[in-house]
């Protein structure tokens, strides 16, 4: 006997509060678990998903940083119009201890192929949620991410808008988020050196973390910087020159994609940090 299996070709949509203030929450995650349909909310906390041919117990998972995760079936929010609320997770603070601090060096090779071995986005294809990045080791103290510094090759938009993510590592993979809040940096640079000043989120880490940027959103298509990647003329891109001893590459094509890894190809970026 056949069996007969239920599936989706729609759109799921809605708004994502705060539980506190009612207060729109933008760029809020919206992601169905292991595959690469997902989204972000935009600035009145409301997101459109397009989920075609799913099962209805694949599993949504809504999730912010600094707020508690909720999870829900397809069949659950099939047909509505769907108002969520996210609760803040409230973090305890280690206590810091408050002393002099030392002189600022680089951490991750500041060298890159300048030819040739790019990684990023190209097409539109490629958008909300997607993630590229690399491994760093901070050392075993504690240090203040002051600066993350990154080398484009070229990119076609007037700005692009990332959200950083710093996580733990499990089995060679990006893990847990270690940011308490979101960290939104704006790249607007044609190509070349990168640098993003991280001291207003006082981010204090160490030890081997995952260091990437997600795509949230873009403003302004530059069609004359129009190239050739893969033997296909691209309107739309953005591409990190490679590091010249090369390194793991962590890729996710899905705010709740599985993630990617890879010996060769991982973006050109360091930080600047202090004891």
């Amino acid at each position: 006997m056949g069996l007969s299996l239920q599936v989706f070709a729609q759109e799921i949509q809605g708004c994502i509060l705060d539980s506190l203030n009612s207060a729109p929450l933008e760029y809020a995650s919206i992601g169905i678990l292991n595959t690469r349909y997902g989204s972000i909310t935009g600035r009145q906390g409301v997101f459109h998903l397009e989920v075609p041919e799913l099962p209805p117990e694949s599993i949504v998972r809504i999730s912010m940083i600094g707020y508690k995760a909720q999870s829900f079936t397809l069949e659950e929010l099939q047909n509505k119009d769907n108002i969520i609320l996210l609760a803040v997770d409230p973090i305890p603070l280690a206590e810091v201890s408050i002393s002099p601090m030392g002189e600022a060096y680089s951490i991750g090779t500041t060298r890159y192929n300048l030819h040739g071995n790019w990684c990023g986005w190209g097409g539109s294809r490629f958008g909300k949620g997607h993630e590229i990045g690399t491994k760093l080791n901070l050392g075993d103290q504690p240090v203040h991410i002051r600066k993350l510094h990154v080398h484009l090759h070229r990119q076609a938009y007037d700005t692009i808008w990332f959200r950083l993510h710093i996580r733990n590592l499990k089995d060679e993979k990006p893990f847990e988020e270690l940011l308490t809040s979101n960290v939104i940096v704006a790249i607007d640079e044609e190509k070349g050196w990168v640098e993003l000043d991280l001291d207003e989120y006082r981010i204090v880490q160490e030890g081997e973390v995952a260091i990437s940027l997600e795509w949230l959103k873009i403003s302004g298509v530059n069609e004359d910087r129009a190239m050739k990647i893969n033997q296909k003329l691209t309107k739309e891109y953005l591409l990190f020159n490679t590091k010249k001893k090369q390194g793991i590459i962590y890729t996710r094509w899905g705010v709740e994609g599985k993630w990617n890894t890879g010996l060769e190809g991982s973006p050109a970026m360091y930080l600047t940090v202090q004891k």
